[in-house]
């Protein structure tokens, strides 16, 4: 186990031992909306194919607000699928808001996970980094996401 954090215990002001470990994770980790994930992967909106690159791309995402600097070709190596299907299947993620678009390569458009499904950083970063869109439109999405999140603020 790693090293132990302290914090204060406001009634006693004594400071108790806090266990503290590393995650478990191979590498980077990203904090991921339980409730949206499960809400595309039940909704009969969307295909094994659509959802499975959902997946992909919430692991996929760089870190904060910037792209995936990869077009449809060099995704659909990666996850074996052809470049139109992922275009396919990219341009209808984007119309929901599951992916937002975020610069070109050409013609190309480059896009990532929305922050309200995943997000790499701190919580304060994901909070700022909503605020510039949209939540995402999934069908099927019966939690209240956004309002309670308006409530935390």
């Amino acid at each position: 186990m790693g090293a132990a954090r302290q914090r204060v215990n406001e009634q006693t002001g004594e400071i108790p031992e806090v266990p503290y470990a590393p995650y478990a994770f191979v590498d980077k980790h990203t904090q991921v909306d339980k409730a949206r994930v499960t809400a595309i992967t039940e909704s009969k909106s969307f295909t094994p194919a659509e959802k499975f690159l959902v997946l992909w791309w919430i692991g996929a995402s760089p870190e904060g607000m910037e792209p995936l600097r990869a077009t449809g070709a060099d995704i659909g190596k990666k996850v074996g699928m052809t470049a139109d299907a992922v275009g396919r299947i990219n341009r209808k993620l984007a119309n929901h808001r599951i992916l937002l678009r975020r610069g070109k390569i050409g013609n190309y458009p480059l896009y990532r996970i929305t922050p309200y499904i995943a997000y790499h950083g701190t919580g304060y970063e994901q909070r700022q980094a909503v605020k510039d869109f949209n939540p995402p439109e999934i069908p099927g999405l019966t939690v209240p996401v956004r309002e309670q999140w308006e409530q935390m603020r």
